[in-house]
């Protein structure tokens, strides 16, 4: 008997994530494909966080919980310590959410179910977690349908459910008051997938449904700082009541964030201006991006409340993804049939990037 005969067949089914090869050796190619931040780790912050390793003791595992880092972000979002929890990003915090409430119940293998169309690998973590993906199909304006998820909750039950606001990849966030009644109706735990928050709202106070969180039963939001510019940090928390926190706890697998993580997020921590000041360049790149492809002829430019902006095209894709490739403009081909057809995802870059993008775009369209 080989290993092939002991693997899950859903497994086997799978393909892991590769990102697009566009060539080691490509230098002069514009990367918008990832929903990463343009720019780098400023330099101030770097210096302090030389100074930090200098005491760390890499000898020693780090604080099994993250304590000094969940006691920073605690004050920062009004919440308190019990109420946080640590991931290697937030997608292994779904990951670890899924394992907690996935299973077999009533003989039946637990369901998870988000909208449709999402970040796609809600459903591979539901499928390689053994649980069954329920996608609710979005409105033709990427607009989700109140109704219509209340209908699929008392149809399939659901053990989670997974909102992404704003979501990926149309970029539009979704009406708190509307989740927030959702999550109530619901036996379900109602997970909001703030990845993008810090993006929302205009440039004001970034939207949250965290202060909903600690009044809301069953209601989790995540975070991330991957977009804000520390991607490679690999750094995500969890909030939500700490009797759900402390249960989740048991799951997640000890020492998961790194002794350079920790220290890196509590320097940049100690001035949150700085991370609010790099979400508002963002915001305003973004203005300059979708203006820029406004001027493209035929492309249609959707609303976005994230770091990156969502166009239909009038050809097909594939063709126009290879050519923007191959003149140095890398993006991400997310067409698929239904409401997604002929779309393309567009990460915010610098303003020279942004350009470089709308130039390079109409000219493949021609």
């Amino acid at each position: 008997m080989s290993f092939r005969d002991r693997l899950r067949p859903d497994i086997a089914e799978l393909s892991a994530l590769r990102l697009f090869d566009y060539g080691s050796t490509r230098t002069d190619l514009v990367r918008l494909d990832c929903n990463e931040a343009p720019f780098g780790v400023d330099a101030d912050v770097m210096d302090e966080f030389r100074a930090e390793l200098d005491r760390l003791s890499l000898n020693r595992y780090p604080d099994v919980s993250g304590e000094p880092l969940r006691r920073a972000l605690a004050a920062r979002w009004g919440v308190e310590t019990e109420e946080i929890l640590l991931g290697n990003g937030s997608i292994e915090l779904l990951a670890l959410l899924m394992t907690a409430f996935g299973g077999v119940r009533t003989g039946r293998p637990a369901k998870v179910l988000y909208p449709d169309p999402s970040f796609p690998h809600y459903e591979v973590i539901a499928r390689t977690s053994g649980l069954v993906p329920i996608p609710v199909p979005l409105e033709a304006d990427f607009r989700l349908d109140e109704g219509k998820v209340t209908a699929a909750i008392a149809e399939h039950d659901p053990a989670l459910i997974l909102i992404a606001s704003p979501n990926n990849p149309t970029g539009n966030a979704f009406d708190p008051d509307a989740l927030e009644r959702l999550a109530r109706r619901s036996d379900a735990v109602f997970v909001v997938d703030e990845a993008y928050a810090d993006f929302a709202g205009g440039g004001g106070a970034p939207a949250t449904l965290i202060p909903r969180a600690r009044r809301t039963p069953g209601l989790l939001v995540t975070r991330t700082f991957s977009k804000i510019g520390y991607a490679g940090m690999r750094l995500g928390a969890l909030l939500g009541a700490r009797e759900v926190v402390s249960e989740l706890d048991k799951v997640r697998l000890p020492w998961n964030v790194n002794a350079f993580t920790l220290a890196f997020a509590q320097v940049l921590l100690r001035h949150p201006e700085r991370m609010e000041a790099r979400a508002r360049h963002v915001i305003e790149l973004r203005a300059d991006l979708r203006a820029r492809l406004q001027a493209v002829p035929g492309v249609v430019v959707f609303p976005s409340e994230a770091n990156f902006v969502l166009v239909r095209i009038p050809l097909p894709t594939a063709a126009v993804f290879a050519r923007m490739c191959a003149l140095g403009v890398l993006v991400k081909n997310v067409s698929r049939p239904g409401l997604l057809e002929r779309c393309l995802r567009i990460t915010v870059g610098t303003a020279v990037e942004n350009a470089r993008c709308a130039s390079v775009l109409a000219t493949a369209l021609r």
